[in-house]
């Protein structure tokens, strides 16, 4: 990452904190995705990326007729990110932490759904149109277009194409939406997913990763940064206070167990955590013992 001359330079960790201490709406999102990633790897240029990921718009931009709908849109997209560039989701190695570091899937060509979808919202941002992300259970797609006009695009699976049902029986199940009105099912679970949200959803995809390859350190740093995008969120702070003990750092996850605790909701079942609370005051106090030994 360049320098300006005359300035301090920053950490992975303030600069992640720097690209998302704004409006949701201002939120650059390749530029909060490449600062994640940064933790991992502190040399990441952000610049150049982003130049890459704004060449890819300008290709979009290029072969766009001037008067276009949502299908034409998905068109130009898929052929210069899918049929040209192509990029694909990694179906052989999900759970390599690669795939959710915008700067890897860039270089490799392939990433999961959320950075995939990551990438797609942003080439299209740079053409000039808006995409937004879509949450469902256990995947990530992304809709181009409003209203009558709106396609669902599944940039994991090459840019295909899927229907309101698909999406929502990925959510529900197939058989749970007979009868239903399907109009509300959309309004209400098919909303675009915030910018705040999709990198949260990127960064514990990361943690995932991580703790599935035994890297605790790591998956810390993952759980740090979701601490700073989403600080109510009592999973992740139970999440933080696991990967705390992990790694030895007995009076950080008090700290995270205790907060935890303080903000659990009137009738949450926290016994398990009381008890875990009391085993960690222990274990830090015998460390104490043994440093002042």
């Amino acid at each position: 990452m360049q320098q300006i001359l005359g300035t301090k330079s920053l950490s992975p960790k303030d600069n992640f904190a720097r690209a998302i201490r704004c409006p949701d709406s201002e939120i650059n999102l390749s530029a909060a995705s490449l600062y994640a990633a940064s933790s991992e790897s502190p040399n990441i240029d952000v610049i150049a990326y982003q130049g890459r990921i704004a060449q890819l718009g300008k290709r979009v931009k290029a072969i766009l007729a001037p008067q276009h709908n949502s299908y034409d849109v998905a068109s130009a997209i898929h052929e210069i990110l899918f049929d040209q560039a192509e990029f694909k989701g990694d179906s052989k190695n999900y759970f390599d932490p690669k795939n959710s570091h915008l700067n890897e899937v860039m270089e490799r060509r392939k990433g999961n759904p959320v950075a995939l979808s990551i990438l797609y919202i942003e080439v299209a941002r740079v053409a000039g149109i808006q995409v937004n992300g879509i949450a469902l259970r256990k995947h990530f797609v992304v809709a181009v277009g409003t209203g009558d006009d709106k396609i669902y695009v599944d940039p994991f699976h090459k840019g295909g194409l899927l229907s309101r049902k698909e999406c929502l029986a990925s959510i529900f199940g197939e058989g749970n939406l007979k009868n239903s009105d399907n109009d509300e099912l959309e309004r209400k679970f098919l909303k675009p997913t915030s910018k705040r949200a999709i990198i949260r959803r990127l960064l514990s995809n990361l943690k995932v990763a991580h703790e599935k390859h035994k890297n605790y350190e790591l998956a810390l740093s993952a759980s740090e940064r979701i601490q700073l995008i989403d600080p109510t969120n009592l999973n992740n702070l139970s999440d933080l206070a696991h990967l705390q003990t992990k790694v030895g750092n007995f009076g950080d996850a008090v700290d995270s167990l205790t907060q935890f605790l303080e903000r659990s909701p009137a009738g949450t079942n926290t016994e398990q955590a009381v008890t875990a609370l009391e085993k960690l005051r222990e274990l830090t106090a015998q460390t104490e013992r043994k440093t002042g030994e």
